[in-house]
């Protein structure tokens, strides 16, 4: 019997309250700050709802230059209904980052699993990015709980990730609180003003340990600097360097595809094409691609019912093979456009071209190949 398995679940205490270890608290916050400079999702004025532009959101949110060294006091806050909040210039603003159903902002694991029964969904990967805190004993708590349904993902701080403290934090995660793979954000240079990249030589000792410890990486090009599809091509340039040397690492590229959100209001001939350096990352035969079509289109009416999305699953398809695709959802986070179930209406019902073993493949069965029970 085929195995739904999702690649992109988050689970977390009431972000307002708790992000995990304490002291790295305001670290978490700065990043997130920063992380939403440019979300589709947009922010309102607190007073009267109103959208502002989108070039005053990434202002308000960054100031003037990329990195934390620059980052404004702006009171940036966790809010209730799924909410995030700040103050600028004595006025009030919002953005809904999650569904204002998430009304104390946190998903445990059993609001998580609960979802899943729901929709079908028999297992599914915790994501760890630092947005949601430093979160090592929570997840590993969520699946020791839950070990034929939660996988969990190791975090680390990038910058640092080659430092004896980042590594025996990798070795702890994984042999003692049952994490199966790493997630690695290049948004984590941010706490370096970006002047680093995945092949600086000082994160060479982190690589060694993934290798020997023979654990996949889940990658997320999220530096989301200026000019944002320029910066995009070139972090997919640096994976792709990084992939030539590393061949025995599996890899997975997260937030699949990016650029069609990036793109957002670009004609559709552009905004809907494959990348070609990632297509050139995707063919390096460790590597695979996190598909989470809907929220990327976000803006469609209903994204599962957006033709360009079949096209871009069928080019994906035929140009590096039906083995490296994963559907991903961003739960709960995929609630803001559309439900759990309806995530998977794209790969179930609209790609025709599919048969339904490779439709099995994408919404499980090659996911189920990284991480057997």
């Amino acid at each position: 019997m085929s195995v739904i398995f999702d690649a992109h679940a988050h689970c977390f205490p009431p972000l307002g309250l708790d992000r995990g270890d304490k002291q790295y608290y305001d670290m978490c916050s700065a990043e997130h700050q920063y992380h939403v400079r440019f979300h589709p999702q947009g922010v309102r004025r607190s007073s009267d709802s109103s959208l502002i532009s989108l070039q005053k959101q990434n202002s308000i949110l960054t100031g003037e230059h990329d990195g934390v060294s620059w980052l404004p006091d702006i009171s940036f806050r966790i809010g209730e209904f799924g909410r995030l909040e700040f103050t600028h210039e004595e006025q009030d603003y919002y953005m809904q980052w999650m569904p204002p159903s998430l009304t104390n902002m946190e998903s445990s694991p059993e609001h998580l699993i609960a979802q899943m029964e729901y929709a079908g969904v028999d297992r599914a990967v915790l994501q760890h990015d630092r947005v949601y805190g430093h979160l090592d004993e929570f997840l590993g708590e969520c699946v020791k709980k839950y070990p034929n349904k939660l996988v969990g993902l190791a975090q680390v701080q990038e910058w640092r990730a080659g430092e004896p403290d980042q590594l025996d934090r990798l070795k702890y995660q994984v042999l003692e609180q049952g994490f199966r793979g790493v997630y690695f954000s290049t948004g984590g240079f941010f706490h370096v003003d970006f002047n680093m990249s995945v092949n600086d030589s000082s994160l060479d000792p982190f690589w060694s340990l993934v290798e020997e410890l023979n654990i996949p990486i889940h990658w997320y090009a999220g530096e989301y600097r200026n000019p944002m599809m320029e910066v995009y091509l070139r972090e997919l340039e640096d994976f792709t360097f990084w992939a030539e040397s590393h061949q025995n690492i599996p890899s997975v590229l997260t937030h699949g595809l990016n650029n069609i959100s990036m793109l957002k209001g670009e004609p559709d001939i552009i905004r809907y094409q494959l990348p070609e350096v990632m297509v050139r990352l995707l063919k390096y035969d460790n590597w695979s691609i996190e598909l989470m079509l809907h929220l990327m289109a976000s803006d469609s009416p209903y994204p599962p019912y957006n033709p360009h999305l079949e096209k871009i699953v069928e080019d994906l398809m035929n140009e590096i093979g039906i083995e490296k695709l994963m559907w991903g959802s961003d739960m709960p986070c995929c609630e803001r456009t559309l439900s759990y179930k309806q995530s998977l209406v794209l790969y179930k019902e609209k790609c025709e071209f599919l048969t339904q073993d490779q439709t099995d493949l994408i919404i499980g069965g090659n996911l189920e190949k990284l991480y057997p029970l």
